[in-house]
């Protein structure tokens, strides 16, 4: 952005030396010829104004973006909702009218706020921990297994006799 700046800066500079010379131009030829390139020069300069102008609202939007993803980033935090599995869920206090949910990691981390949607049951899952449940990311198509019991209503407690 700051090349553009120098860029349209340097653009009025011609303009105003080329102006000042104009006074001096008797010749009519010549004159038309000068007026005709700051005319042109004119334009360059609202031209690159304009971009400059259209620049400045995307990084304002840009900021406001960020400002906002800031605030609703405060109201989650990272949960090991089983074995080896994570999701972000709302902290405690801040759920506001939603109703429970998991967000996924992934996306979460790329400020992108996806929900981890129930796809299915496995009941004979290997390792000896019986049925489990499927929830995936329709955002990146991520997958996460839970023992069957748990969701977002019901979170995993480390200390819990089911871990064992």
């Amino acid at each position: 952005m700051a090349v553009e700046a120098i860029a349209a800066l340097q653009i009025f500079t011609s303009l105003f030396d080329n102006a000042k010379g104009l006074v001096e131009i008797r010749d009519a030829a010549t004159r038309d010829g000068a007026v005709l390139m700051i005319q042109k020069q004119v334009l360059e300069a609202q031209a690159a104004q304009l971009a400059l102008v259209k620049r400045v609202g995307e990084l304002e939007q840009e900021i406001v973006g960020l400002k906002d993803w800031e605030a609703e980033k405060q109201r989650y935090e990272l949960k090991a909702i089983d074995r080896g599995a994570f999701a972000y869920m709302p902290k405690a206090g801040v759920e506001d009218e939603e109703p429970p949910h998991w967000l996924c990691a992934n996306c979460f981390n790329k400020r992108q706020k996806s929900f981890l949607q129930f796809k299915g049951q496995d009941r004979s899952a290997t390792g000896g921990r019986g049925t489990t449940a499927t929830y995936g990311c329709d955002g990146c198509r991520a997958t996460v297994t839970v023992y069957y019991t748990r969701n977002p209503l019901t979170p995993w407690a480390h200390d819990s006799a089911e871990q064992a």
